[in-house]
């Protein structure tokens, strides 16, 4: 079995990474119009090795990173001449959504007791940073005094993968429920956002289609609402004034002329000591009020990954006026990012031990490089012993260390890592 795994997972890579496969990517994006120095596959694995160790500062570094990693001597003017091209940007987002597509076993499974209802736990959010402020015209930004030029990513998250099923790039003030997930996309399946993304329109569409829903509703909301125990209705925000200091309300609201809902209040629960309303069309019997709290904090895991992105892969690093480069290392830095993940996935899966996916991005500087110049050099056997020593180093070194209290407070309390019973 073990050994069906290495060649499962050493073939993955070595298609994803093979000359023929990148070069004619980079042929039918428009990338490589003729054959140069600076192929779309050594371009590719230059990039990769480079953002991935976290050190990256500068396009020197990446050029340095070329000529070391392929023994070439090329000058930085053509290698810049390859970063700046438009259709750069398309190359790299498609290596990007080839990795997403690699198959790998879910990295979590929900509990027992939820096993059976859904299909998939999908989160939507975004997260934006600055870019250089000469970029304003191309990625305006919302808060023009800080931050005049920045990007938006717009990503919707598979919990049960551990990686992103879908991500754009836009400019900040671009609208984010636009980049909802369609609501037959997500049948079956319990699908979580923050506040911004509430519409009563959407909500209503996701029960059409037969999809559960734990959406954040703002404070500002003020529909007329329903007690379930004595009946009383008042107005949401009179209810939220009655609420106790660590309470909880399980209510039922309803819109003018619109269906009814059901919404619980959490008080003081956020970090900013705001109460938490939101809104649900699970069931209160199945799901008590608490376990509809433990749900909704599942949904830190797309913090978790944002943060991930922006501490470990250079995501807010890239100090550069020109469009087409910002957009470039932006998909590069998250296709680092990407296999990361699918690495720590593999190597729990290899070791059946409980890893932890921050721990191994963090200790990146250590296993990437030497991995990425293996992949370059190594085909069939050479290429799994080269997968093999990574996925040694992250089983050893990279171990969730508190997995106990993970199970009493944090993402395993509804969560299990597949690789849990057998660690």
């Amino acid at each position: 079995m073990k050994q069906e795994q290495d060649i499962r997972f050493s073939s993955a890579f070595e298609r994803l990474f093979s000359p023929e496969e990148l070069d004619a990517l980079g042929k039918q994006s428009g990338f490589m119009k003729r054959r140069r120095h600076v192929t779309p596959q050594k371009f590719c694995m230059a990039l990769v090795s480079a953002l991935g160790a976290g050190t990256t500062n500068s396009i020197a570094d990446i050029h340095r990173q070329f000529n070391h990693m392929h023994s070439t001597d090329i000058k930085l003017k053509p290698f810049h001449k390859q970063l700046v091209k438009m259709a750069a940007p398309e190359f790299m987002r498609e290596v990007f959504e080839k990795a997403l597509a690699l198959h790998l076993p879910d990295m979590f499974a929900i509990r027992e007791k939820c096993q059976d209802i859904f299909k998939r736990i999908i989160l939507q959010d975004g997260t934006s940073f600055a870019v250089h402020e000469d970029l304003m015209l191309h990625f305006p930004g919302r808060f023009n005094d800080n931050s005049p030029a920045a990007v938006e990513l717009h990503v919707t998250y598979d919990v049960f993968k551990g990686q992103p099923d879908c991500v754009n790039l836009t400019e900040d003030t671009a609208p984010e429920r636009d980049y909802l997930p369609s609501p037959a996309s997500l049948s079956g399946c319990l699908f979580m956002a923050d506040a911004g993304y509430f519409s009563k329109i959407y909500i209503q569409q996701l029960q059409d289609a037969c999809a559960y829903f734990i959406m954040r509703m703002s404070n500002s909301i003020n529909p007329m609402a329903v007690c379930t125990k004595t009946q009383q209705v008042k107005p949401l925000k009179t209810w939220l004034k009655a609420l106790p200091g660590a309470g909880v309300l399980d209510l039922d609201v309803q819109w003018p002329n619109g269906p009814v809902y059901r919404c619980v209040a959490f008080a003081a629960l956020d970090h900013k000591k705001r109460n938490v309303l939101v809104c649900t069309n699970l069931d209160r019997e199945q799901f008590p009020a608490a376990v509809v709290g433990d749900l909704y904090r599942v949904r830190w895991q797309i913090e978790l990954l944002f943060k991930e992105w922006k501490s470990m892969n250079n995501l807010n690093k890239f100090d550069t006026s020109h469009a087409t480069i910002v957009e470039t290392l932006i998909w590069g830095s998250l296709l680092v990012a990407t296999l990361k993940r699918w690495l720590i996935n593999a190597a729990g899966k290899k070791y059946n031990r409980v890893l932890s996916l921050f721990t191994g991005a963090k200790t990146a500087h250590i296993w990437w490089l030497p991995f990425c110049f293996d992949i370059v050099v190594s085909r069939g056997a050479d290429l799994a012993k080269a997968l093999n020593n990574a996925l040694a180093f992250l089983a050893r070194h990279c171990q969730r260390q508190n997995v106990r209290r993970d199970r009493i407070s944090g993402v395993f309390k509804l969560l299990y890592n597949t690789n849990e019973s057998s660690s």
